[in-house]
């Protein structure tokens, strides 16, 4: 790497890639943006497959082993393009991710930490929302606990709707849509927790829960009484966004080839990539994709029921000249951001579930 070059924020994304936009777009909001390159990897195969979701596991299955030696690459992918600040667009798999990165020279930004750290001094009970895994491990609770601040988690039943709200296969969120269905589940276990345990602020724990969630939405619902009007929504996607751009660090080179990094589970799919020259086409581009998915699945009698299903893709800033070129070295075609995306996304889409058909 020239001594030179912008600042590379690294975001790893993927679980799914809808949060990957939200934060994007975040922080293309954001004063500063434009002083950094961006390398952002929406890496699908990072996430459970549909019939693993909701299921337990331990360290030693399948499906822990997979992630773990995906997680891996991911990181060292990474660092190989680049990267000298890394974002994780997910709450939950910061658990896992936590574990690898001692061994990766990275400046990573926490994004638990980092907001439970906005909410020091507060006297007020938190209530923290999130995915089963997020919630039961305690980690939010744990970062929370160390800035002083108590908090809660929703009751069973009320867990069991935040589920529903983000899974459930006709209106979850990970089916690449916000559907009505899920803001009512989400507003009722909010309006329900502040009256049973007092809560006063809500952390969305989960990178799924901000796109039904947002600002101009819980604005709605508070208009509409179907939240307290007093509750303040803290949005961990954009503590991270903020945190990102101020974050500083200088990325190291690999020690050794990057197949080094593969283990036996690693699971890869070479990702769509794209190279452009703003966060914008970014998201543009990736909500293009997202349209043309949900077309080629439906088409074949399917739906997006996860993250997995999703294309692995992978965004470049033009001024990084040096990644096309390790991208282009590892057979990974780099497309421009004004190509004809049609034919490519349906190309990339034909070959990812043939790939998928053969597990």
């Amino acid at each position: 790497m020239g001594s030179m070059h912008l600042p590379r924020i690294g975001i790893i994304g993927g679980l799914g890639n809808e949060a990957m936009v939200d934060l994007v777009e975040k922080i293309d909001a954001t004063k500063g943006a434009n002083k950094r390159a961006f390398i952002v990897f929406g890496n699908s195969r990072l996430a459970y497959k549909p019939d693993e979701v909701m299921q337990s596991w331990t360290a030693t299955d399948e499906p822990e082993l997979r992630k773990a030696d995906t997680a891996v690459y991911t990181l060292r992918f990474m660092q190989y393009l680049g990267a000298d600040v890394m974002g994780l667009a997910c709450n939950s798999a910061h658990d896992l991710f936590r574990k690898l990165l001692p061994e990766v020279p990275v400046t990573f930004v926490d994004m638990l930490h980092r907001t439970a750290h906005t909410l020091e001094g507060t006297q007020d009970n938190v209530l923290v929302m999130g995915v089963n895994s997020l919630v039961d491990s305690g980690l939010y609770q744990s970062a929370l606990m160390e800035q002083g601040v108590s908090s809660t988690k929703p009751s069973a039943e009320n867990q069991q709707k935040v589920m529903a709200a983000i899974y459930d296969p006709a209106f979850g969120i990970k089916t690449a849509q916000i559907t009505p269905e899920a803001e009512t589940l989400l507003c009722d276990v909010i309006r329900s927790e502040c009256e049973l345990q007092g809560c006063s602020k809500v952390v969305l724990g989960c990178t799924e829960l901000p796109l039904a969630l947002t600002a101009e939405s819980c604005a709605r619902f508070k208009q509409e009484g179907l939240i307290p009007a007093h509750i303040e929504v803290i949005d961990a996607s954009n503590v991270l966004a903020q945190c990102l751009l101020t974050a500083h660090g200088k990325g190291k080179a690999l020690d050794g080839a990057l197949d080094h990094y593969k283990g036996k589970h690693t699971d890869w799919f070479a990702p769509l990539t794209f190279k452009v020259t703003s966060l914008s086409a970014i998201a543009r581009i990736q909500k293009e994709i997202f349209r043309h998915t949900v077309e080629f699945l439906a088409a074949r009698g399917q739906s997006v029921t996860g993250s997995y299903l999703h294309l692995p893709t992978l965004f470049v800033s033009s001024s990084a000249n040096d990644v096309e070129d390790k991208l282009i070295d590892m057979g990974i075609p780099v497309h421009c951001a004004g190509d004809d995306l049609g034919p490519v996304i349906v190309d990339a889409l034909i070959r990812y579930n043939d790939d998928l058909s053969r597990d």
